[in-house]
């Protein structure tokens, strides 16, 4: 039987990063937490909603709801997927039956502050110079960023005193400014302890504090940092890092996060699957070695669209010519809305006018078993007149047929560049 796991806030970007690592689990069911507006209800098949807002200010009783709530799902791990929220899960881990997917409290509380952070590795690894008072800082500009945040939400450059005196030092770390490359380094922690990976990346665009192109590169310093923070904290599963590059180039340590990240998808490409390797080591299971892959590759992020509609169909009718085929290669984005059909119990008919041998077609692109039927037509035939069923729809690139289908049917037409908001 799986194990089922939640993840919550299961629409971040390491909530969906989650999903993607672990949506073909045989060991492991995910479930969704999270509010009616959460993105995750686009992506998860099971949502648990209604659950109280987790964030650093979070107090016992709200914990006690949360756990209240998610007893009746028969839940065996929280994968939490938010840095507030796992520092606040990992303070009161003790309220949860589950097994919470979280570093010790130690680890997380020093991961959430970046003052905690740079004061306790100071004397371990490169930081920044932090100032403590307006009056201490002799190097403009600086930088200032909330002491818990994320996404680079507050972070900012600060040109002049002025500027500074409105800053409250309490709630922001004021550091000097590095001007250099940054780096994200993926890391994973065994169940013992042991620096099991360690791997470097690039952040070539950053888009709300999130790398949206990275590629891997190799830098010594990098394992030597690994090494240290590993030391020093006891990370368990996956976690990262980031360093960057002061006037001199030399690399200083910005923060360390608990968690996974959300563009640690290039590791999971190579073969480093940290979301399911974190579960598997507080599964119990030891992991001492890797099998990655050893090829150049450049991982780079857009926003995507999901979709929900209100329809629902039982039989798909769908044009050949420039729909299936297009300029001589398969439309594969056709054939996964196809598949799916397949798998949902969806009935598929090819309905088409093509003025070659139809069979020789299928055959030569191997399309010759997935259809329900293929309904080979005259050219000056009309297609409303083969098709049937009260919930059906069409596809076909076609302006004349999808017009001619609608007017006379009624049911919904599509063209192939609306096919995504079929697609699950």
């Amino acid at each position: 039987m799986k194990k089922r796991v939640l993840v919550y806030p299961c629409g971040t970007e390491i909530g969906l990063e989650i999903y993607k690592s672990l949506r073909y689990s045989t060991h492991y069911e995910l479930i969704g937490g999270g509010c009616e507006n959460d993105h995750g209800r686009f992506v998860y098949d099971e949502i648990i909603f209604g659950l109280p807002f987790i964030s650093d200010d979070s107090d016992e009783e709200e914990i006690r709801l949360f756990e209240k709530i998610i007893s009746n799902y028969n839940i065996d791990f929280i994968y939490p997927a938010m840095d507030g929220v796992i520092a606040v899960f990992s303070r009161y881990r003790h309220l949860f039956k589950e097994v919470l997917i979280s570093a010790d409290i130690y680890t997380t509380e020093l991961c959430r502050s970046k003052k905690k952070t740079y004061e306790e590795f100071q004397y371990v690894v490169d930081v920044p110079k932090v100032y403590n008072t307006i009056d201490e800082v002799n190097c403009w500009p600086v930088f200032i960023k909330p002491d818990k945040g994320q996404g680079a939400v507050g972070a900012r450059l600060i040109e002049d005193k002025k500027e500074l005196e409105k800053v409250d030092f309490y709630k922001y770390v004021v550091m000097e400014y590095l001007p250099g490359n940054e780096y994200t380094i993926d890391c994973f922690t065994n169940y013992d302890g042991d620096l099991i990976y360690c791997k470097g990346r690039s952040r070539n665009r950053i888009k709300n504090g999130i790398s949206v192109n990275a590629f891997f590169c190799d830098n010594p310093q990098f394992y030597e940092f690994a090494q240290k923070i590993n030391a020093k904290l006891k990370q368990k599963g996956g976690w990262f890092f980031q360093l960057k590059e002061d006037k001199n180039g030399k690399l200083k340590l910005l923060e360390i996060a608990s968690r996974i990240a959300g563009t640690s998808a290039i590791s999971r490409n190579i073969g480093a699957n940290l979301p399911l390797m974190t579960i598997d080591c507080f599964n119990g299971i030891q992991i001492n070695e890797l099998v990655v892959n050893d090829y150049d590759i450049v991982l780079d992020r857009a926003l995507g669209n999901v979709f929900k509609t209100s329809l629902t169909y039982d039989r798909v009718y769908l044009d050949y010519d420039d729909t299936v085929v297009h300029n001589g290669v398969i439309n594969v984005d056709i054939l996964k809305f196809v598949f799916q059909c397949i798998n949902d119990g969806v009935q598929i008919f090819l309905l088409s006018k093509h003025l070659g041998n139809l069979s020789e077609e299928l055959k030569k692109y191997r399309l010759t078993e997935i259809f329900d039927e293929v309904i080979h037509i005259n050219y000056n035939e009309s297609k409303a007149d083969y098709i049937s069923g009260e919930k059906s729809i069409f596809v076909d690139d076609s302006y004349g047929e999808r017009k001619a289908i609608k007017e006379k049917l009624g049911i919904p037409v599509f063209d192939t560049h609306m096919i995504e908001c079929l697609i699950k």
